[in-house]
């Protein structure tokens, strides 16, 4: 890779399927809202002889590196104008594959100004002011990982499958390799290519995996067939199935008390629509008479 030093601006040669792929992942974590709007961007680096392109939104985390000599640059590029600069990438890979195989290479300029030139189209690239987090600090060390312990953890489903699309698509093996330590520790996910290395890092959801679910309620139907002995009392009659249903479920009746549904939750009965006992006996409702 060639560059080109200027007093506010430094260029850099670099192959268009490989800042394509990397954008077009990188992308996907940038924040879509402007709550902090550093995170709509994508933080562009390069140092000691590497192009790393960032992304962040508060939950997840995507890291690609490049090897790309030249002077060091940093700058935030916003996520709009990169999206909008894939279509005159994928352009510049086709026209290096088939039409002009002597220019393999796009032009990247950061600084006070950034773009990307294909050749055919110079893409302006705007940029986000603010201090992007340091993201470094964030991933988890491959020493900090044992490679015997297990664990549970839970993860965004659709922060997840972006990740493994991305490694499948770009990936040069299909393999997507997942570190965690504890249901509460970040996990990190690996993957590569020929040319550049990805690693995304993924926030946990903090599930409390000894939690066992709540018991459904019981139904008032169930309920009623498992206690005859209530439901179909002697004294007063009894009390209807309906009534008893109704005390359960809409006034929220214990099944201790659902027996006397029809004196604790209120005299007048009016919305009570009694079935007909079987045994032809009145509903211990007062006014309930079949």
């Amino acid at each position: 890779m060639m560059t080109t030093e200027t007093t506010t601006t430094t260029t850099y040669e670099i192959a268009p399927a490989t800042l394509h792929a990397m954008l077009d992942q990188v992308l996907i974590g940038c924040a879509r809202d402007d709550s902090r709007p550093v995170l709509t961007g994508v933080k562009a680096t390069i140092a000691d002889g590497t192009l790393t392109l960032a992304s962040a939104d508060g939950f997840q985390l995507w890291v690609l590196s490049t090897p790309c000599q030249g002077a060091d640059a940093i700058a935030i590029l916003d996520a709009s104008t990169l999206k909008g600069s894939l279509p005159a990438l994928k352009a510049a890979i086709k026209a290096a594959g088939k039409y002009d195989a002597d220019r393999a290479t796009v032009t990247l300029t950061l600084g006070d100004h950034a773009s990307i030139d294909t050749g055919a189209a110079r893409i302006a690239l705007l940029q986000v002011q603010g201090t992007f987090p340091n993201y470094s600090q964030l991933i988890p060390t491959l020493e900090s990982y044992a490679t015997d312990a297990g664990c549970h953890i839970a993860l965004n489903g659709g922060y997840l499958s972006k990740i493994a699309g991305a490694a499948a698509k770009y990936g040069d093996s299909d393999i997507l390799r997942m570190r965690t330590t504890t249901p509460k520790s970040p996990m990190r996910l690996d993957w590569k290519a020929e040319s550049w290395t990805a690693i995304a890092v993924v926030m946990p959801m903090f599930v409390d995996w000894n939690t066992a679910p709540a018991p459904a309620p019981e139904r008032a139907s169930d309920w009623i067939a498992n206690h005859p002995e209530i439901a179909h009392a002697n004294s007063r009659a009894g009390v209807c199935e309906s009534c008893i249903e109704s005390a359960i479920e809409d006034n929220g009746a214990t099944p201790d008390i659902a027996r006397d549904a029809c004196i604790e939750f209120g005299s007048d009965l009016s919305d009570h629509n009694c079935d007909a006992r079987e045994d032809g006996t009145n509903c211990a409702c007062t006014g309930h008479n079949y």
